[in-house]
């Protein structure tokens, strides 16, 4: 368990978010705390949204008057879940077309490669932009749910290149091991060699990358949202205080969209930009120290083997010394 120390710790402040952000409706409030203006004794308006940190307003609120504290809360859940989800996705579904690629279709591999190296020189982004613009760039009356599908699965083809590659190359290395070359030659399948020999390693990798995987999601989805490309659409009521078209509001208030509409704020109101970003990016580093521990320690159980398995063969290859093939002689003094 010490091992994997920091991994706990990230789990457990990564569930507890989600559970917190999960059980909003339970306990916070529906409007975010709403507050568009402050008037004193006599009516008069003394403060408009949006209004700085304070004890009322932990963070500070958004031009809409709406509290940031409880919108960051309340949209943990779909930044965590679409994270996560897409992760899980783009490992299994690119671990699998590995596998395919490797044991049944090895030919094919050098076409596919030239194929994907276009990936290499489109950024993500751009790619991910052009797809979601259709459905995800204007306000429409689809239904969010039918958004949410479609950007998910824009999100899995994106890294679906790179992972199926990664896959199949950890696969081809693990082929050349002497112990899967001993069993092909003792007639061992394709599926037992699968699933009694490699699927202790792909277990391992696929939990390392599905972490690193994460981490793409992230930054690819904040990308997004400063460009406007919601998760789950737009607002149609916008963010007030602009002249006609409205700006475009993010309506799951997933941290990546509270950034993209919010970017604007910088000058007026920093800390409409600054926490939804700060928030954002204690996430992407939990994560990122989950992701060395698991590499430190996967490297480490590498190491520590080839070190025993030297160490046995050095023992094993010394022979014994023999005990008579020096004999030291002391010397009288003979006295005359």
């Amino acid at each position: 368990m010490k091992m994997f120390r920091k991994t706990i710790i990230g789990f457990s402040f990564l569930f507890v978010l989600l559970m917190l952000s999960l059980l909003y409706p339970y306990y916070g409030p529906k409007d975010f705390n709403h507050q568009v203006i402050v008037t004193n004794e006599q009516g008069d308006v003394v403060g408009r949204a949006p209004f700085p940190p304070s004890a009322k307003h932990l963070l500070g609120t958004d031009r809409n008057g709406e509290d940031i504290h409880w919108l960051l809360v309340y949209g943990a859940k779909f930044t965590l879940i679409t994270a996560l989800g897409v992760a899980f996705i783009r490992v299994l579904v690119g671990g699998v077309l590995g596998l395919i690629l490797s044991f049944w279709v090895p030919f094919l591999k050098s076409y596919i490669q030239d194929l994907f190296i276009i990936f290499r020189y489109i950024p993500s982004v751009l790619l991910g932009f052009i797809l979601m613009l259709p459905i995800a760039g204007d306000f429409n009356v689809v239904a969010i749910s039918s958004i949410v599908t479609y950007q998910i699965i824009i999100l899995v083809f994106i890294g679906i290149p790179s992972v199926t590659l990664f896959a199949s190359d950890v696969t081809d290395d693990l082929l050349k091991t002497t112990y899967i070359q001993s069993s092909y030659l003792m007639g061992a399948g394709k599926l037992h060699i699968i699933r009694r020999q490699l699927w202790p390693h792909i277990r391992s990798y696929g939990i390392l990358f599905t972490v690193q995987q994460i981490i793409s999601t992230l930054h690819i989805t904040m990308q997004l949202g400063l460009f406007g490309m919601f998760l789950g659409g737009r607002n149609r009521a916008g963010v007030m205080g602009y002249d006609e078209p409205p700006k475009p509001a993010t309506l799951s208030n997933e941290w990546a969209g509270l950034i993209g509409q919010n970017f604007s704020e910088f000058i007026r109101a920093p800390w409409a930009i600054l926490a939804p970003i700060i928030s954002y990016f204690v996430v992407i580093g939990v994560v990122n120290m989950i992701k060395k521990e698991l590499e430190e320690n996967l490297n480490g159980r590498d190491v520590l083997k080839k070190y025993r398995k030297r160490k046995k063969v050095k023992q094993v290859s010394v022979e014994p010394s023999l005990g008579n093939d020096f004999e030291f002689v002391g010397r009288r003094k003979v006295e005359g």
